[in-house]
């Protein structure tokens, strides 16, 4: 017998099963197939239920006297099951079955098999019996002649000599009809308490369906059958028939004419009853069954927010057993287990964690609590399908799991962004209007609202004020303390455009929506507005005016600066009143002097916008330019994207030349000869410059 199948009908506990007659023998193995059939759980597979019906063949087959076949259906369990639950048993009789055809040294070897590989077996010391018994006897005697013997004494379990399965079995001493007719009543009542505890227990299930039929059987089976009187039908009977002298080993058992027959099904072998005098071991296959219930379909919770979900586990199975429980969430919900002893649905403070049930006797009950954190960042609606599962710790491929989904409430923030115009002009106004809502299902707490705006916009105002605002990063905060589901609100921003705004450049703000839960983050970007091209350029010269010479030449420098938002070429050309003529150089290493690589211009190269070049006017100032006159040299620049923007700058030029008179005085107008005259001459400079 398997190791932890319980063996509740020993022969050495009960001598009475020894005189057993044949409908209580096939009553109470119709309860031990009952027993392996209707012992339905989770894991019950096809395999399981060849595996009892191959090994039940073989052991009709042995009872009815067929060897051969009982032979080959025990090797056929050994065989197709090599780890089966019934192969110490199978081992047994197989070995019984060598014995009864007379292959004793057979026998031998599939005790001695059993004694090697199920030590902790309920059949050991069986086994060691029969081997005791079997190396006594001379090996493989030959069969002895039939001849009526008394009654072997009844023994736990039945000890065999070498062959004793040739010889017709003696009669028994029949027990009183009394006491027959107690032991069958007792095992038909056992039989059907079973099926009616399946039937209370688990009253939808499958199991209890079969436990039904079972029960009608043994009801119907309890009255006297019309076409037979006096014959009480199996598996009750009351009255003990006739004994029939069992065939030779080797030959089927004739049917008797007036037995009634146990109902058939097409997975189980028909039933016979053993010889006289032959033990009857009930064997209750310990099934592992587990039931977890009171979970329901979906549970809603806040996201952050902890959630219990509250079950209850219940031993299916025939036997005690403890059940490892898990769950299939993802470990950032932190899932944990806690054993609900008051059935408050509420883990309890500082209650320890568990992983397993108890020890649950037969149909016991538990309730357990699932205690999970909902992670902040599942978005409202998003549904989590998991399971929570129990499995047998006796039998790991038991084991029930019970779906169920987890749908998180969060807030959640949208918003769009409006603008009042796509094309703008540097020193132009331009507002924004954010249009905000919670589409979520949970309040939005601490949530935040944080506008990016780019440097060409200046913050003029803003509605409702602000909590915070930073001019360097260009940004603007709302703290929002609380926010309804469905709830709406607007806000206003109003900028202006600066004058470093760059032609053709895309002015788009970006609004950040902040939640502690649910989506965390959720971006809002504006239409794009436009920057306008705007030519515009400044000129600009030497304040102070300057002194200069007859014949000589001077440099007068310029600076021209591109003060448009874009790129732009300048159109230049001197103005000048001194009479002579100019030229216009590029001042490229800024020295006031030409250099002899830098060339004559007459446009600018391309400037972009804030961008400057030195440029010098070259002239050479006549000789016959007047003493102190001022002249004016003037430069004007046009854009070439806009004829209409000028700009230009003048420089004063002041001549400076020496102006001398001379004149001459004589100190006497006569003239007397042979005097000398004395002449006085006088110079005078009137200029500005030194003669």
């Amino acid at each position: 017998m398997p190791h932890g199948l319980p063996h509740p009908f020993q022969a050495r506990r009960f001598p009475a099963l020894q005189a057993l007659t044949a409908g209580a023998a096939l009553l109470v193995l119709q309860f031990f197939l009952c027993t392996v059939f209707l012992s339905g759980t989770v894991s019950t597979t096809n395999a399981q239920s060849d595996e009892a019906t191959l090994f039940t063949e073989g052991y009709q087959a042995y009872l009815k006297g067929d060897t051969a076949k009982a032979i080959a259906s025990f090797q056929g369990v050994l065989k197709q099951y090599p780890k089966g639950k019934v192969n110490d048993l199978a081992l047994y009789w197989l070995g019984k079955a060598y014995q009864k055809a007379g292959r004793t040294q057979e026998a031998i070897g599939a005790f001695r098999e059993l004694k090697a590989k199920f030590p902790q077996s309920t059949m050991y010391g069986h086994a060691l019996r029969q081997l005791a018994a079997l190396e006594k006897a001379p090996a493989e005697k030959a069969p002895a002649a039939p001849g009526a013997t008394p009654a072997p004494k009844p023994e736990a379990p039945p000890r065999a000599t070498a062959k004793p399965e040739l010889k017709p079995p003696p009669k028994p001493e029949a027990p009183p009809t009394v006491a027959k007719e107690e032991l069958a009543k007792s095992a038909r009542q056992k039989a059907i308490e079973s099926y009616e505890r399946i039937i209370r227990e688990v009253p939808d299930s499958p199991e209890a369906a079969k436990a039904r039929e079972r029960l009608a059987e043994l009801r119907v089976g309890g009255k006297p059958a019309p076409s037979h009187p006096g014959r009480i039908p199996l598996p009750t009977m009351p009255a003990h028939p006739p004994q029939a002298v069992p065939p030779a080993a080797g030959k089927p058992a004739p049917s008797k004419p007036g037995r009634v027959p146990l109902p058939k099904t097409p997975a189980r072998p028909p039933l016979a009853a053993p010889p006289a005098g032959e033990t009857v071991f009930l064997v209750v296959e310990r099934v592992a069954s587990v039931d977890v219930s009171e979970v329901r379909a979906k549970y809603v919770a806040t996201s952050g927010e902890t959630i219990v979900v509250p079950f209850v586990v219940a031993n299916r199975g025939n036997a005690e057993d403890a059940f490892q429980l898990t769950s299939t969430l993802p470990p950032s919900f932190q899932p944990a287990f806690f054993h609900d002893v008051v059935g408050t649905g509420q883990v309890s403070v500082e209650e320890p964690a568990v992983t397993e049930t108890p020890r649950l006797g037969i149909g016991q009950r538990a309730r357990f609590v699932l205690r999970a954190r909902v992670p902040v960042e599942m978005s409202d609606g998003f549904a989590q399908a998991f399971e929570i599962k129990a499995t047998s710790k006796y039998d790991q491929s038991v084991s029930q799991a019970a779906p169920t989904t987890l749908v998180a409430s969060a807030p959640s923030l949208r918003g769009t962004l409006s603008v009042d115009r796509t094309n703008v002009k540097p020193g132009d106004t331009l507002s924004y209007t954010l249009s905000l809502t919670n589409a979520g299902s949970a309040d939005a707490s601490s949530a935040r609202v944080v506008v990016a705006y780019p440097g060409a916009l200046r913050l003029t105002e803003a509605a409702p004020s602000s909590t915070s605002m930073d001019p360097q990063l260009h940004t603007v905060t709302w703290e929002l303390a609380r926010m309804p589901p469905n709830d709406r609100r607007a806000v206003r921003l109003d900028f202006r455009v600066g004058e470093d705004a760059l032609a053709d450049q895309d002015i788009v703000i970006r609004v950040v929506l902040q939640s502690p839960v649910g989506e965390q983050t959720v971006s809002v970007v504006s239409a794009v507005a436009k920057v306008e091209a705007v030519a515009a350029v400044r000129v600009v010269g030497g304040e102070a005016a300057r002194t200069v010479f007859p014949r000589e030449t001077v440099y007068l420098p310029f600076t021209v600066r591109n003060t448009g938002n874009g790129p732009d070429r300048f159109a230049l050309r001197t103005l000048i009143d001194l009479g002579a003529g100019a030229t216009l150089v590029e001042d490229r290493n800024r020295d006031g002097v030409r250099q002899p690589d830098e060339p004559v211009v007459e446009t600018t190269r391309l400037l972009n916008p804030q961008e400057e070049i030195r440029l010098l006017v070259e002239l050479a100032v006549p000789s016959d330019a007047m003493d102190a006159k001022q002249h004016a040299v003037r430069l004007v620049a046009t854009s070439e994207r806009s004829r209409s923007v000028v700009s230009e700058s003048g420089r004063l030029l002041i001549v400076s030349r020496p102006v001398v008179a001379v004149a001459t005085q004589i100190a006497s107008k006569e003239g007397i000869p042979g005097k000398v005259f004395s002449y006085q001459l006088v110079c005078t400079n009137t200029g500005t410059s030194p003669a």
